[in-house]
């Protein structure tokens, strides 16, 4: 392969990354907002748990999507000359490890090992951090540091989510006495 077509592949597999990220990004946050408003009435019946299970889809092609470009670029990288290791970086081991959290909290969620609150957290903060260290608004100095912030980070997140659900609870049982 020419010089050319790698600098050119890696360029493409950039953006594919960066849309595969947007997308989970993007799915998590409608599909948090559509929870929200599901309950809002106290249940959540067929249709929206029909756009609930779209949304979740979406999650899914955008973690395979993501996960494929990750290691077709890293091929790419390794074989373009005088191209940076960036497998040797902080913020690339930290968007390892975060996709690795997040398929490994989509499979405990999904089976019911872990609470619906943990799981939502973990996606929602997840894929959010993923989205700032791939648009560059997530300056990472270290690896340690930066995986602090992220629980510290998730621990809000399940707060805020958790205040959330009280406030549509309270709103609903106000409605129904």
């Amino acid at each position: 392969m020419t010089a050319s077509f790698l600098a050119s592949s890696v360029i493409v597999l950039v953006v594919v990354h960066l849309i595969a990220t947007l997308l989970g990004a993007g799915s998590i946050t409608v599909a948090e907002w559509q929870y929200f408003r599901a309950l809002m009435d106290g249940r959540i019946d067929a249709g929206e748990r029909a756009h609930l299970n779209a949304l979740f889809f979406s999650l899914r092609y955008a973690l395979v999507l993501m996960v494929l470009a990750d290691v077709v670029l890293s091929v790419a990288l390794y074989a373009l000359p005088g191209a940076p290791a960036i497998t040797l970086t902080a913020p690339y081991w930290l968007e390892m490890v975060l996709t690795i959290l997040l398929i490994g909290a989509s499979w405990l969620r999904f089976h019911g090992r872990i609470p619906f609150w943990a799981g939502s957290a973990i996606a929602f903060t997840g894929w959010w951090y993923l989205a700032g260290l791939d648009l560059g608004f997530l300056p990472v100095a270290g690896f340690g540091s930066a995986f602090v912030g992220f629980i510290v980070s998730v621990a809000l997140i399940a707060v805020l989510f958790r205040y959330a659900r009280f406030l549509v609870r309270a709103r609903v049982e106000h409605q129904n006495a």
